[in-house]
């Protein structure tokens, strides 16, 4: 990983399949932030006594970022779709150097695969 920042990349499976064509498709989004806005939440869930282990505060933002990226307010609403467990990255995934990403709020950035 990064000194400064994490990259995940997770894929979001549709729970409603409609035939012929599906109104959701699956998603994979790849996520860069920054590990400084990982501590901040961690220390602001230790407040109010939540769990705040460095893998659930950054897979929770992850998730944020990833449902910015979808075309439709309707694919935002988490309950429509089952996450995969992320693939964490070493280093920066090849999508952020190729192109400007589809999502940038507070530091986070995401990029659509598809």
């Amino acid at each position: 990983m990064s000194e400064q920042s994490f990259f995940h990349s997770l894929k979001f499976l549709p729970k409603i399949v409609t035939l012929p064509e599906p109104i959701l498709h699956q998603r994979e989004v790849v996520v860069e932030f920054p590990k400084r806005l990982v501590l901040l939440r961690q220390s602001e869930l230790v407040l109010v006594n939540e769990d705040s282990t460095e893998k659930v505060v950054a897979l929770d933002l992850a998730r944020r970022a990833a449902l910015g990226t979808f075309p439709t307010l309707a694919e935002r609403i988490l309950g429509l779709y089952d996450v995969g467990l992320p693939t964490w990255f070493g280093g920066r995934p090849p999508v952020i150097d190729e192109r400007p990403c589809d999502y940038e709020e507070d530091g986070l950035k995401a990029w659509r695969i598809r």
